[in-house]
């Protein structure tokens, strides 16, 4: 006896059309995940470029703060006679 025997016409039509299903499901799935890494990619590039703008005006203020205290600390030294 054939396996396929035990199978009438509209079994094999049901498992085609729930294979079908699932192809679809899983291209589904697939296209809304593309959409939301294309999202998230977006997101990532916002922050990155606020993180940048940030970095660009507090790194020079950084430095002119070092200096300014390195400058008062230096002044506010007592001197000490040789």
């Amino acid at each position: 006896m054939n396996a396929l025997d035990r199978y009438t016409l509209e079994d094999l039509l049901e498992w085609i059309v729930i294979g079908l299903l699932i192809v679809v499901g899983v291209l589904v799935a697939l296209w809304l995940a593309g959409w939301v890494m294309v999202f998230l990619g977006k997101l990532f590039l916002a922050v990155a470029a606020l993180i940048v703008a940030l970095l660009k005006f507090l790194i020079p203020a950084l430095i002119i703060a070092g200096v300014l205290y390195l400058i008062l600390r230096a002044l506010s030294k007592p001197q000490t006679a040789a």
